[in-house]
Formats: structure tokens, sequence, C-alpha cells
């Protein structure tokens, strides 16, 4: 019989005392909220443009975000709250990938509103450096100075608006924030405390996941929820909630032998017509999947509105959307021997199996109608099958076996977020390089920005506090 850890569970709780002492109380359901994320509201629309200066000035609106052309932003320094004429906010001091650069800063609901209000032909705007906005900026448009200068642009979710109205309602006042304090916290502790706090709050973060993952299988069932984790990781960050839904319309019990025409189809790469210039390999593919879906359509095909509203924007050619679903397609077909590898015990051939799905055709395409690549590539590499096990295999197995193995798996290229957050909490140490190479951390720093970044204004935040007794008291 295997082992059941304890490990994760005494650690688990440190991390979980640390959060009642800050927020009086914290169980699992608040993070798995968190880790699901929410419906975006609509208290925050139609705010005032003086009560949305009120959140900034506050510290209420957070510190970090990215800007439209994805690159991240750190507010070291709001800015002096500007009452008469020019931008908003002036001598603030921003991080923009970690580069500092300090200037002013213009909030206005619309991103169009820069140029309906002339600022961009009024000198006294050219020191800004950041424009936020409260609605997505049109395709293609970009905020200019007098100059011609180009300055970044920070879109405030209404979720995030709506978060920061509330806690000025709770706390009942506005009043102008100061810098921000939660300035490197980790950079003075001993290497060996911060393993065991990022240790603490990984197996937190996974506990969070075990649960939200249980409640999929008590709806859906395991089969179908495992079939579901495998879809979501295959789809990266980019498509991962429409893989889901693809795998929800087209449910594991519903494929048996015809996987690759069904998946195909529901997604909506399907169609009557073809490219007349595709390859005769390609047209004889695509001519076989036909002849299977034009069969099945009437049972499970969707009106076209309703296909998954694929994102393309940032993905890798061999990342394709076409490409994720047949690589899924091809995972169904060899489900009876993955479904018993997922677990801990069975990790090398889990990976082995993964590594090793092939298709002569997705082999060698990126989508139907591409030309052949010059060599073939596989269809699942060794970081997906990890962000797999990180999220799901080693989550779900309880084992001190399971617990062991998530503490070696090394860690994929670091996400913006991450990158932000540590440099926030690590400042310049010597071995956080060392320390980012592990997943574990990774998902600790994203646990860490979920409980404190999100939630609280640096004002208010208590997280450098509890650090320092975090060796004394736990």
């Amino acid at each position: 019989m295997v082992k059941r850890s304890q490990t994760v569970l005494r650690a688990a709780e440190l991390y979980q005392r640390l959060l009642a002492e800050v927020y009086g109380s914290h169980d699992l359901e608040a993070t798995e909220k968190e880790l699901v994320g929410g419906e975006a509201g609509n208290e925050g629309e139609g705010l005032s443009e003086i009560t949305v200066q009120q959140l900034w000035a506050a510290g209420l609106l957070g510190t970090t975000g990215e800007t439209t052309q994805h690159r991240f932003v750190n507010i070291v320094e709001g800015g002096e709250w500007n009452h008469g004429a020019g931008p908003d906010f002036l001598m603030a001091e921003i991080e923009i990938d970690g580069k500092t650069v300090r200037g002013d800063i213009e909030i206005d609901p619309q991103a169009q509103d820069w140029e309906r209000h002339g600022h961009g032909a009024n000198a006294n705007f050219n020191r800004v450096v950041l424009h936020i906005v409260l609605s997505p900026p049109p395709a293609g448009w970009y905020t200019r100075t007098e100059q011609h200068r180009e300055v970044p642009i920070l879109y405030l979710s209404p979720e995030r608006v709506q978060e920061a109205l509330g806690r000025m309602r709770r706390q009942g006042c506005c009043d102008v924030r100061p810098a921000n304090p939660c300035r490197y916290p980790l950079a003075e502790m001993k290497t060996k405390d911060i393993v065991d706090l990022l240790q603490a709050v990984a197996s937190y973060r996974i506990l969070c996941k075990r649960k939200r993952f249980h409640h999929k299988v008590e709806a859906l069932g395991w089969r179908q929820a495992w079939y579901e984790a495998w879809a979501e990781t295959l789809g990266y960050s980019a498509n991962k909630e429409q893989m889901v839904m693809l795998a929800r319309r087209a449910p594991l019990n519903s494929l048996r032998q015809r996987s690759e025409a069904m998946l195909l189809g529901v997604a909506g790469f399907l169609q009557p017509l073809f490219p007349a210039d595709a390859d005769a390999e390609a047209r004889e593919y695509y001519r076989k999947l036909w002849d299977e879906w034009w069969r099945l359509q009437s049972f499970f095909g969707i009106e076209a509105s309703r296909f998954p509203t694929w994102n393309y924007t940032g993905v890798r050619p061999v990342n394709h959307p076409q490409r994720r679903v047949a690589a899924l397609a091809v995972s169904v077909q060899r489900w009876r021997t993955i479904s018993p590898l997922l677990n801990a015990e069975n990790l090398p051939e889990l990976c082995r199996v993964l590594t090793g799905l092939r298709h002569e055709f997705w082999d060698r395409r990126c989508t139907i109608s591409s030309p052949p690549m010059q060599r073939r590539v596989a269809l699942v590499g060794q970081q997906r099958v990890n962000a797999f096990l990180s999220n799901y295999v080693l989550v779900e197995d309880a084992s001190e076996l399971a617990w062991s193995a998530y503490l070696r798996l090394p860690a994929g290229a670091a996400s913006r977020r991450v990158l932000n957050t540590s440099r926030e909490l690590f400042g310049e140490r010597t071995d956080l390089t060392e320390l980012l190479r592990s997943e574990y951390v990774h998902q600790a720093i994203l646990q860490i920005a979920s409980d404190f970044c999100t939630q609280n204004s640096c004002r208010d935040c208590v997280f450098p506090e509890q650090l320092r007794n975090w060796k004394s008291k736990y």
C-alpha cells in the first residue's frame, strides 16, 4: 500500500496559519476561488474619473500589471495627485520589465480619450510614462506624446476596479499611499528558511488544486476529469479554456476510434471547402477526416457561432490550436495505456508514453493545410508533461513519493508574473537563479502573488512583517 504523505499536510498547515493571522481566518475555499477565477462584475463600470483617481491614490488598484504590449509593470511610487492642469499623477516611479522609469501617469476611461482631450499635442504630457485605461484599447491603438514617443498602456480590468472599490468602501477612506513597503522582504532571509517557506506555500497550493480537481471528479467522473485536465495542459496558457470547452463538448466516452474527426470537427477546423493550394497529402488526410465528420456532425456538430474562440496571438507555429487538438486526439487513442500511469509510481513510463506520442501527418505539420516541416517535431514536449505533472498528476497523488518527485521537477521558462513577483520578493539575491530552476518555487511565488499582491494594496500588506517572524513562529 502506498504511504500517504503527511509532509504536504503539515507544511501546508504552516502557511495556512500565516494566512489566518493575516486575514483572520482562511481556508482552502478562498484560495480555490482565486485559482479558478471569478466572473467579471459590472460594479466598476461607469465610475467617474475622480473615483478611479482616488482608488489609485490610495493604492487600492495594486502595484503590478501587464501593458497591452505584454510588458510587465511594477509601480514603485504612484506619484503625487495633481489637482491642477496636466497629467493626473506627477513624479511617479515605475519599472517596466525591470527597467526603472520616472515621470507622470494619466488615467482615462478609454485610451481614445488621450486624443479627444488633446494630450497628444500638449507638451505638458510629454513626461507621461504610463497611460492607465479602464476599457481595452482598439486593435492597433497606441498612445503617443507630442514628441511622438509611445506611452505604455495599462488596462485595468473590471474585476480589478471592482475589488478596489469594495476595499475603499470597507475602509471608508482614500489616503494617498506611501512608497511600496514590500521591497525585497526575502532578500536577507537564509536560503534554508526561504526553501522551508516556499515548500510550505507550494504544499498549500497543492491542497487547493487537489480540492478543485476533486470537485470536478464529483461532477464529471474520474475519466472525464483527467481527460479535461490533459486537454487544458495541451492548450498552454493561450488556449487552455478553449481546450477544456472542446473536451466538454466532445466527451471522452463519445470518441472511441473517431477521435481525430470528432475533435477537429467540434473545434471548428473541418469545413466543406478545403484550401485549393494544399498539397496532395494534406488533401487526402482532410478528405478522410471529412468523410467521418460529415456523418457525425448531425449528432455532434454545433453552430459556427459557438465554436471555441481560438487565440493565435503569440502562439508558436508548432503550438497552433489545430496541432494541439490533434495531439489530444492522438492521446485519446492511447488513453487506455495512459490512464493507469497517472501516479508518481509510474512517472517514468508516463513521461515516456506522453513524449512518445506520434502521428504520421501531425509530426510534420503545424496546421492541416500548411506545408510539411523539414524535420519531425514531437507532438508533446517534456515541458508540457512537466506542467501536467505539477498541476495534476503529482497534485492528485497524495503519497510521499509524489511529494518527493514534485520537489525535483525542473521549472520551464519563468512566466512574466513569476519574474515580476520574484523580483519584488527577492531583490538581487545571488541564489535566486538557482531557486527558480525548481517548479515548486514558481508555484509558490504564484500563490504568494494570489494571496497577497492581488488582494491588498501595498500600503496595507503585512506579508513582510509576517516573514520577519516566519522562522521563530513556525
